[in-house]
């Protein structure tokens, strides 16, 4: 199912980017890798005026991150990466983004600088979905449903503020799931991660009777 950047780029001769076969790259991706959500392949997450979000979720506990870009170019999804980096430090981002999953569109079209910090250091691998098989990452799709309930398609995102995307992921998060026993991807991921690194993230538990998943959240 995945492949890697260094077969997709035409890179595979560095041996930094090897990965030595399909069931190893199957092995990896299994439990902790996160999906990465671009606007483009997503309708709901891009409008006309340019602005989109860039997603994350971590499979192991359905938790999603969003950061709202000013356009959806290869060096938006870069500078995301890069604050984060900086913001979480080496061993927490690599802790957290070990293997990340994505569409193969233009957004990440430099690997090299996802996957390495400025010094040449490796802090990420990144693979591919098949073309035309958004299939292959479905949780990612079902967690979007949940912006589109504050996002309607068709919503403008101009206005939109990191602040304001941060809201509206930590009412998301809050909102507990059956498949996790009726804990939240909020719970969840502080209990694997740790509480202090969700304050780092912006992310903030909101209590049951105050999570609101529509536009006026936002307004």
């Amino acid at each position: 199912m995945w492949r890697a950047v260094c077969s997709k780029r035409g890179i595979s001769t560095c041996p930094e980017y090897a990965v030595s076969s399909r069931a190893e790259a199957n092995q990896l991706s299994t439990r902790w890798t996160v999906v990465a959500g671009l606007g483009a392949p997503t309708p709901i997450l891009e409008n006309s005026g340019g602005h989109a979000l860039l997603t994350f979720l971590f499979k192991s506990c359905d938790f999603m991150l969003a950061f709202i870009r000013e356009r959806n170019t290869s060096q938006s999804v870069i500078d995301i990466f890069n604050q984060l980096y900086e913001k979480l430090g080496t061993a927490p981002f690599k802790t957290l983004f070990p293997i990340i999953l994505t569409d193969n569109g233009s957004e990440f079209s430099n690997p090299k600088a996802l996957e390495f910090d400025a010094q040449g250091n490796r802090r990420s691998r990144i693979f591919y979905c098949d073309p035309c098989a958004s299939f292959q990452k479905p949780n990612v799709e079902l967690n979007h449903e949940f912006i589109r309930k504050i996002l309607p398609k068709g919503s403008s995102f101009d206005g939109l503020t990191q602040q304001g995307v941060d809201l509206m992921m930590s009412h998301i998060n809050s909102y507990s799931r059956e498949k996790l026993n009726d804990k939240s991807p909020w719970d969840m991921f502080g209990f694997i991660y740790g509480y202090d690194i969700l304050e780092m993230l912006g992310q903030h538990k909101i209590a049951a009777n105050d999570i609101l998943l529509r536009p006026s959240l936002l307004k």
